[in-house]
């Protein structure tokens, strides 16, 4: 009798004891999951921003401008009838073109352009000249035997980049082709060649805010 009831407490402690262990289990468990939630996601990469050019023009829109220059040129020559383009430049951070063309007379007409170069948006305008700005005018045409267009190309050739501004000067008593050229880094580079050869007289970095 008495090794009878010793057997039977055993089994009600042992089926107390039960419980616990299984209660200890599930916590070890719930332990593991949250260890593995603590560990942070890998953070997602930030966007990027599109690239701006010092003067505050995207990339998007500098790399769209070779491509409008001699586009803008047409279109402007086109509004004035007849004329040779002998200067362009990028205004509002890439948004329109400015164009000058030369009439045969010597006059000059101002023609504004969108950004790719297709529609005109004001002009053309003729401007005041007098003998003086006439002749000059007449000089340069006469001495260019490259376009806007070829001058612009020689440009990139000697500084790859977006040509934002291209004009017909004098320098050192020779008619030149001035340009600024943006590099990808966004440093200006001002460039002269020579109107009639092509080739590079000068070629700097400007250093004006």
């Amino acid at each position: 009798m008495q090794t009878t009831t010793k057997t039977t407490a055993r089994r009600i402690a042992l089926l107390t004891a039960l419980p616990l262990v299984g209660a200890l289990a599930l916590t070890g468990c719930s332990s593991d999951d949250d260890d593995r939630d603590d560990v942070a996601a890998p953070a997602a990469p930030a966007a990027s921003a599109p690239s701006v050019a010092s003067d505050g023009s995207s990339s998007a829109a500098a790399t769209a401008g070779n491509d409008a220059l001699p586009t803008a040129a047409a279109t402007a020559r086109k509004a004035v009838g007849s004329g040779t383009v002998t200067a362009i430049e990028q205004e509002a951070g890439g948004t329109s073109w400015e164009v000058l063309v030369v009439t045969a007379d010597g006059r000059e007409q101002e023609v504004h352009v969108d950004a790719d170069g297709r529609r005109t948006t004001a002009g053309p305008t003729k401007e005041t000249s007098d003998a003086d700005d006439v002749a000059e005018a007449k000089r340069f045409v006469g001495a260019a035997d490259l376009s806007v267009a070829q001058a612009a190309s020689a440009l990139t050739k000697a500084v790859s980049g977006t040509v934002t501004e291209l004009g017909l000067d004098d320098h050192a008593g020779a008619v030149v082709w001035e340009g600024d050229v943006l590099d990808a880094s966004g440093t200006k580079h001002s460039i002269r060649i020579d109107a009639g050869s092509g080739e590079v007289v000068t070629n700097t970095v400007d250093t004006d805010d």
